[in-house]
């Protein structure tokens, strides 16, 4: 997560200094992109908890 973490800073100061709107709308693109990728990641490690600790498949 502290990549992304980065990357999201980076991008954000890369959106704060530009000027161009296509430019903006890239950035903030990418922005949105990488906190998807965030949250799906977070999902996907949760539903892997939540099926390796799933009682009914102990035995």
């Amino acid at each position: 997560m502290e990549e992304q973490a980065w990357l999201i800073t980076i991008l954000q100061d890369l959106l704060a200094t530009s000027i161009k709107l296509e430019e903006r709308a890239f950035y903030q693109g990418l922005i949105d992109l990488a906190n998807e990728q965030i949250k799906r990641l977070d999902q996907s490690s949760g539903e892997l908890d939540g099926r390796i600790w799933n009682p009914s498949r102990w035995g």
